[in-house]
C-alpha cells in the first residue's frame, strides 16, 4: 500500500510515494515459539542448491519432512538434512521424514510452513491447499501458470490469512531495491519506457532441434512428449532412452492436472539431477517458456519500480518481429512483444543482454541486473538499438554516467560476490540521490527465505506476497500468451480480464484439470 508523503529528496518538482512497511496479518496467531517447522514440496535443483541450504541455516527453522514425488530424491533430501543436522551438532533436530504424497504434508499439524518448488503447473493448488489447511507458504516464481489460478491464489491469502511469500529473491538483492528507490523518488524523472530481457535471439531463426538450450526464445512451446536431449551429457538422445519406464517416479502425480502425456526423463529427471530442466518449463502443458521463467524476474523489477504491484497493463500489443522458423516453436514469434500501462508507459521485451530491467526516464536511466547496475542522468530519450547496445558496457555518451559497476566480478548470487566494485557503487548512488532520506523507503529484506521466517513469526506481512506475485506471474502469463496467439488485447487490472471485447476468456485458464485438481475455496 502507498501513502502520499510529499516531494522526493532529489528534484524539488517530483512527487512520491511511500511504500507502507510489513502490515501485520491481522488474524493470524503469532507462533507459540521462536522456531518455524517448514517442510519442502519438490526436491529438484532449486530446493536442493538454493532454498534448502538458505532455510536450514536459520536458526529459527526446523525441516520437518522433504516431499517428492520421486522416491529417490525426497530420501536424498531426508538424508541431506537430517545430516546436516548431526555435523552441526543438532543431531535432536535429525527427524526429517521422506514424503512421497504433498497431501500428507498439509495434514501434519506439527508443521506450520511449506516451501514449494515444484514445477509450476502445480504451484497454485498446493499453495491454495496449504493456506486453506493453516500452513504458511513460500512457493517459487512464477506464482502460477495461468491468470485464473493468479486470481485464486491472491483470493485465498485474503480469505485464509496466512503469511505468504513468493519466491522473487531479485526483491530482496541491494542492486535491485537500489534501482527501484531511485526510480519511485522521481530521481530520473518520470518513467516513459521499460526494457525487460530476456530469451535467446538465436531461437528465432535456429532449425536445429538439438542446440538445446539455444532454440529457447521468450515464450514457451506447442508441447511434445519428447526432448531428445541429453542434458547432463549435452548430446542427442533417442525417445525410447528418454520415455523408458522409470519405477522411482510417480508419473500420475509429477502430471498433476496437467493433461496426460507419456513419462519423459527430461520433465521428471531420474535421480538426483545435477541440471535445471528446461524442458517442462518451456512446454505449454507445464510452464510459460523463459516469459515465466526470467521474466518472473525482470518484469517483478519493472514491476516493483512503476509502483505497480496491485495493477498491471492495459493494453498488449503484438510482436512485430518475424515469426520463428524454428520447427519446436510452433511459428510462434520469440520476442518483441509491448505492455502499455495507464499512463502510457511501455514495457518492452527484448532478447538476453547484460542488463535485466532498463528504465527510461524524462531525466535519466537506471539499468540493472544480478551483480549490476548503472545510472545515466540527462534529457529522456525513447530505447533505440544503438542505445540498448551503448548501455551495455556503460559507454553510453549521451548522458551524465553517475556510476556503473559493469564488469564487477559478482556472479549470479549475493554469496558469489568477489570484489567490491557493486557496493561501491550502490554506496555512491546512495550518496548522490540521497536515499536514505528520501520519501519513498521501499520494503528492505536481507534475504527472500530469511524475510519469510522473520515474517512467519511476526506475522507481518512480506516482502512479495501473494498478490505482488500473483500480479508479476499475470505479465508473464499475457506476454505468453501474445505470442502463443499472435494477438494484441485490451486488458482490465482491477479485474484481471480482457477489456473491450478482446481476447478470448479460454486463454485464462487451463481448458481441464486432469483428474479433479480443481482449486476450491
Amino acid at each position: 500500500m502507498a501513502v502520499k508523503t510529499g516531494k522526493c529528496a532529489c528534484k524539488k518538482s517530483c512527487k512520491a510515494t511511500k511504500e507502507t512497511p510489513a502490515k501485520a496479518v491481522k488474524t493470524a496467531k503469532k507462533s507459540a515459539s521462536k522456531k518455524v517447522n517448514v517442510a519442502f514440496i519438490g526436491y529438484g535443483i532449486q530446493a536442493r542448491t538454493v532454498l534448502v541450504p538458505n532455510f536450514i541455516k536459520q536458526a529459527t527453522v526446523v525441516v520437518k519432512a522433504v516431499c517428492d514425488c520421486d522416491k529417490v530424491r525426497r530420501e536424498a533430501g531426508a538424508e541431506f538434512v537430517n545430516n546436516y543436522y548431526r555435523e552441526n551438532k543438532k543431531s535432536t533436530l535429525a527427524k526429517c521424514k521422506a514424503v512421497a504424497d504433498f497431501r500428507d504434508i498439509l495434514k501434519d499439524k506439527d508443521i506450520q510452513a511449506v516451501c514449494i518448488a515444484t514445477p509450476d503447473h502445480w504451484h497454485a493448488y498446493i499453495s491454495c491447499e496449504a493456506m486453506k489447511a493453516g500452513k504458511d507458504v513460500y512457493c517459487e516464481k512464477p506464482l502460477t501458470y495461468s491468470v485464473e489460478e493468479s486470481v485464486l491464489v491472491m483470493k485465498a491469502q485474503k480469505k485464509f490469512k496466512r503469511v505468504f511469500q513468493t519466491g522473487a529473491m531479485q526483491r530482496s538483492w541491494r542492486e535491485f531495491r537500489t534501482a527501484c528507490m531511485i526510480v519511485r523518488n522521481g530521481c530520473i524523472g518520470k518513467i516513459k519506457y521499460v526494457d525487460c530481457n530476456y530469451g535467446n535471439t538465436s531461437a528465432q531463426d535456429n532449425t536445429d532441434i538439438a542446440n538445446f538450450p539455444a532454440n529457447l526464445g521468450g515464450p514457451s512451446h506447442p508441447h511434445r512428449f519428447f526432448c531428445q536431449w541429453d542434458a547432463p551429457n549435452k548430446k542427442v538422445q533417442d525417445v525410447a532412452t528418454e520415455s523408458a519406464p522409470n519405477n522411482d517416479v510417480d508419473w500420475d502425480m509429477w502430471l498433476g492436472p496437467a493433461p496426460y502425456s507419456p513419462y519423459s526423463d527430461q520433465c521428471a529427471p531420474r535421480g538426483v539431477n545435477k541440471f535445471y530442466p528446461m524442458f517442462w518449463r518451456f512446454d505449454d502443458n507445464y510452464g510459460t517458456g523463459y516469459n515465466g521463467d526470467w521474466g518472473a524476474h525482470h518484469l517483478d523489477i519493472a514491476q516493483w519500480g512503476l509502483d505497480m504491484d496491485k495493477s498491471g497493463p492495459v493494453k498488449i500489443v503484438c510482436s512485430e518481429e518475424a515469426h520463428s522458423v524454428n520447427p519446436l516453436h510452433g511459428g510462434r514469434r520469440q520476442f518483441g512483444m509491448k505492455f502499455v500501462m495507464a499512463d502510457g508507459t511501455t514495457i518492452f521485451h527484448n532478447p538476453f543482454g547484460v542488463w535485466g530491467t532498463v528504465f527510461y526516464g524524462t531525466k535519466g536511466i537506471v539499468a540493472v541486473n544480478r551483480g549490476k547496475i548503472a545510472v545515466w542522468t540527462g534529457r529522456g530519450v525513447k530505447p533505440t538499438a544503438a542505445i540498448r547496445k551503448a548501455l551495455e558496457d556503460a559507454s553510453y555518451d549521451k548522458m551524465k554516467l553517475v556510476s556503473a559497476s559493469v564488469g564487477a566480478d559478482y556472479g549470479f548470487d549475493p554469496t558469489h560476490k568477489k570484489d567490491d566494485r557493486l557496493q561501491n557503487c550502490l554506496d555512491t548512488l546512495d550518496k548522490h540521490f540521497k536515499l536514505e532520506e528520501a520519501p519513498v523507503q521501499l520494503y528492505k529484506s536481507p534475504l527472500q527465505e530469511q524475510n519469510f521466517v522473520d515474517c512467519c513469526i511476526s506475522r507481518k506481512e512480506t516482502i512479495s506476497p501473494a498478490e505482488t506475485g500473483a500480479r508479476t506471474s499475470i505479465l508473464c502469463q499475457l506476454c505468453n500468451m501474445s505470442y502463443v496467439y499472435d494477438s494484441s488485447f485490451d486488458w482490465d487490472p482491477e479485474k484481471c480480464t480482457f477489456a473491450n471485447n478482446t481476447g478470448d476468456p479460454a486463454w485464462l485458464k487451463r481448458a481441464y484439470n486432469r483428474n479433479g485438481w480443481d482449486i476450491k475455496l
